[in-house]
C-alpha cells in the first residue's frame, strides 16, 4: 500500500534547487534575518549579562546585610541616651536566629595633615566582625582582631586611597596621629565595589578598635550596627525580628531604620528586565521587517513560477506538497540567516574576553535558542502566505499564466 506521507526529502531537495536558481536573491533575503536574528541573540545577551553584572555590584556590599542606625525621637520628645544603641542591643541582636555577625560601629572625624594640609579623616571604630559583615577587601597588611580590641592597640588600616596620600608626605613613617595619639597602620583596605560615597567609608577613612575610639568618646553607645544573615533569603524576616527587638528594648516613641539591600537588588533587577524588554522588541521589529522581506520575495517566486505550479498541478501533485515546498524554501531562507545570526551574535560578547580579560559575559542557551526559534517562527508564518497561495492555484489558470 502507498504511503500517503510527503516526501520530506524530495521536497527539501526541490526547495533548494528552487533558491540556487536565484541564489543571489535568496542571499540577499538571508542577510536581513542574520541582522535580525544577531540582534536578538545580543539583546538577550546583553540582557542577562548586564542584569547579572548589576545585581553582582549590589551583592558586592553584601546582599545578606542589614543596616542599623537611630533615627529619632517621636516629635516634642527628646532624644536620651536611653534611646541610642547600645553593646546590649548588639549581643541581644547576636542571639536573634539567623544572624551570622554582627558589627558595632561608632564614628568620629579627627583632623590629620598630610604635605602640610590639614584633612578631615572618617575615623569608625569597630570590631573584627566589621570585615566579613561589610565585605572588606585587604588590599596589604591584616584586619583588625579580637586581641586588638581586648587591648586597646593603638593600631588602625586605612582606605587605599588614603594610604597614597599618606605614602606621598614625605613626614609619613608608617603611622598616623589621630587626637595626639599615635596609630600604626597594620593594613590596608577598600570596598568591593564603588558605593560612590553612598556609605560610611569615604576616601578618608581609618579603621581602629572600638575600645580605643572610647578614648575620644567615652559614652557607651554605638552610632550604626552592621549585621549579616546566614542566607539572602532570611534577611526580610531577620529584618523584621531586629526592629522588633529593638522596640521592646527601647522606647516606643523612639525610631529606628533598620534596612537591607533586598528592595534595591528587586529594583534593579525590575530595571534591567524593563530595559531588555524594550530592546527586544526593538530587535523583533527586526526580525517582522526580515519576515516581511522573506514573504515579499515569496510572492515574487510565486509569480514567477507560476505555469511550473500550473505543470505540477496538473500531473497530480497534491496541494499539501505545494504548500510543504514553498514553506520548506521559507524556512531555508529565514533558518540559514538564523544560523549565521546566532553565530554572529554570539561570536561578539565571546570575542570581547579576548580584548578585556577581566570581562566575563555569559552566553546562556536560551539565547541561541530564542533567536533561532523565533527565526524559524518567522520564517513560517511570513512564508504561509505565499506558499497557501501556491497551493490554491488553479491548474488551468496557472497553465495559462504567461
Amino acid at each position: 500500500m502507498k504511503s500517503s506521507g510527503l516526501p520530506i526529502v524530495e521536497t527539501l531537495r526541490t526547495a533548494l534547487e528552487a533558491l540556487l536558481r536565484n541564489w543571489g536573491r535568496a542571499v540577499l533575503t538571508s542577510l536581513s534575518m542574520v541582522v535580525g536574528t544577531a540582534s536578538l541573540v545580543l539583546v538577550v545577551v546583553a540582557g542577562i549579562s548586564g542584569r547579572a553584572y548589576t545585581l553582582d555590584l549590589i551583592r558586592g556590599v553584601g546582599s545578606n546585610v542589614i543596616f542599623i542606625g537611630h533615627e529619632s525621637a517621636e516629635p516634642g520628645i527628646g532624644t536620651s541616651l536611653a534611646d541610642r544603641l547600645n553593646m546590649g542591643d548588639l549581643a541581644a541582636i547576636r542571639q536573634i536566629p539567623g544572624v551570622a555577625a554582627a558589627s558595632p560601629q561608632v564614628l568620629s572625624y579627627p583632623t590629620i595633615t598630610l604635605n602640610g594640609i590639614s584633612s578631615v579623616v572618617s575615623l569608625i571604630g569597630t570590631t573584627a566582625e566589621y570585615r566579613p559583615v561589610r565585605n572588606l577587601q585587604i588590599v596589604r597588611g591584616r584586619f583588625l582582631d579580637q586581641n586588638d580590641d581586648r587591648f586597646r592597640s593603638k593600631v588602625c588600616l586605612v582606605t587605599d586611597i588614603l594610604a597614597k596620600k599618606l605614602e606621598r608626605d614625605p613626614a609619613y613613617s608608617g603611622a598616623i596621629s589621630l587626637y595626639g595619639i599615635r596609630f600604626t597602620v597594620v593594613g590596608v583596605f577598600r570596598e568591593r565595589v564603588d558605593t560612590y560615597g553612598e556609605t560610611e567609608v569615604g576616601d578618608n577613612s581609618a579603621v581602629i578598635p572600638i575600645s580605643v575610639i572610647r578614648l575620644f568618646n567615652p559614652v557607651e553607645t554605638i552610632d550604626q550596627i552592621w549585621v549579616s544573615a546566614d542566607r539572602m533569603e532570611i534577611v526580610p524576616r531577620v529584618t523584621d525580628d531586629i526592629g522588633e527587638l529593638l522596640k521592646r528594648r527601647h522606647r516606643n516613641r523612639s525610631f529606628y531604620r533598620v534596612m537591607n539591600l533586598n528592595g534595591m537588588l528587586h529594583a534593579a533587577g525590575q530595571i534591567s528586565l524593563g530595559l531588555t524588554v524594550v530592546l527586544l522588541v526593538i530587535a523583533a521589529i527586526s526580525l517582522i521587517a526580515s519576515g516581511i522581506g522573506i514573504m515579499n520575495v515569496m510572492l515574487i517566486t510565486v509569480t514567477e513560477r507560476t505555469r511550473e505550479i500550473g505543470i505540477k498541478r496538473a500531473i497530480g501533485a497534491l496541494r499539501r506538497s505545494l504548500l510543504a515546498e514553498f514553506l520548506a524554501e521559507s524556512l531555508m531562507l529565514s533558518g540559514g540567516g538564523g544560523v549565521v545570526g546566532v553565530m554572529l551574535g554570539v561570536a561578539v560578547p565571546y570575542s570581547v574576553h579576548f580584548f578585556a580579560p577581566s570581562i566575563q559575559i555569559q552566553i546562556p542557551a536560551v539565547a541561541v535558542l530564542l533567536g533561532f526559534g523565533v527565526t524559524l517562527f518567522v520564517g513560517i508564518t511570513f512564508g504561509m502566505i505565499p506558499a497557501l497561495k501556491a497551493s490554491r492555484l488553479n491548474p488551468v489558470d496557472a497553465l495559462r499564466y504567461e
